[in-house]
């Protein structure tokens, strides 16, 4: 099982809820407003383009694959994204 850091910038429509809704399929939560956390069996080019198909052309997305043990820190992040980071990134 990989983790990861999902980032988007939706730009011009700015249709959120499709992006949701893959994200919460897959039990991501959310760390800052439009920055998620999940694990998932697939690298993160699958995980780009799996979101690729619910984003318009002119959006963005980063994933990166986050490693156990890695540091993080975070201020006024979102608690269940913190709560993520505890349970599966030890700092």
């Amino acid at each position: 099982m990989a983790h990861f850091v999902v980032s988007y910038d939706l730009h011009k429509q700015r249709t959120y809820q499709p992006v949701w809704d893959r994200l919460e399929r897959w039990g991501a939560v959310r760390l800052l407003e439009s920055v998620w956390v999940v694990s998932l069996n697939a690298k993160a080019s699958e995980v780009r383009d799996s979101l690729k198909e619910v984003i318009d052309n002119d959006d963005s997305i980063a994933v990166v694959e986050l490693i156990s043990g890695s540091g993080w820190a975070s201020l006024r992040a979102k608690q269940a994204g913190v709560d993520w980071l505890r349970a599966n990134i030890l700092a």
